[in-house]
């Protein structure tokens, strides 16, 4: 199973009504063409290691509506700390998927410690985290997507995948600095909330 496979499946298994905090990396391209919908529905934090934690803040202020968290191996290493404060709080519409190919793929492949001895399901049972799996296959990622997503607890799911990027044409790339990402994101809450999140500032 591979990095892409795991976006199509996770965007075959949500919804435009979802809510998606991704990590950077390999996983931008795949998830750009296939986040459900097409919507501004996700927000990539730029800083590995502040994924899930800002999932589980958006997760806790938007407690009807159902987030994912898409992690790296190297993003979860770099916060460990996150796993005991989703232990304790366990948020119910906060969903975890790990994208664990034990490497630092896009700077240069070094290897992370899950190609070690690292267990990153075995950490996080330990951290207090509820519905912890593996799953090194399309058909076991699909059903447990469908089993953490509406059981109405938090599930966190580390997907064992190959290395290798997939390799997308120009204009099927994902081209954003980040501030951009950032307000984009904010609108499409703001439009699926109805709320106002951040007020323009009026032109004088």
């Amino acid at each position: 199973m591979k990095r892409v496979d795991v976006a199509r499946i996770l965007g075959e298994e949500t919804t435009t009504e979802d809510l998606f905090v991704s990590s950077i990396g390999g996983i931008l391209d795949d998830w750009w063409n296939h986040r459900p919908g097409g919507e501004d529905n996700t927000l990539s934090v730029s800083i590995l290691g502040s994924v899930s934690s800002t999932a589980l803040g958006l997760a806790i202020a938007l407690p009807h509506r159902r987030v994912v968290a898409i992690e790296t191996d190297g993003s979860m290493l770099m916060n460990l700390g996150i796993l005991c404060t989703l232990g304790a709080e366990r948020p119910p519409n906060l969903t975890v998927v790990v994208l664990d190919n034990g490497l630092y793929e896009c700077i240069g492949s070094a290897p992370t410690l899950t190609s070690r001895h690292a267990d990153l399901r075995l950490i996080a049972e330990g951290a207090g985290c509820l519905h912890c799996m593996d799953v090194s296959s399309e058909d076991a990622l699909r059903a447990s997507l469908r089993s953490v997503l509406s059981d109405g607890e938090l599930g966190f799911v580390v997907a064992k995948i190959e290395p290798g990027m997939e390799v997308w044409p120009a204009e099927k790339r994902r081209y954003t600095d980040g501030v951009e990402d950032k307000y984009r994101f904010i609108r499409h809450v703001e439009r699926l909330e109805g709320i106002v999140v951040h007020a323009s500032s009026p032109h004088v």
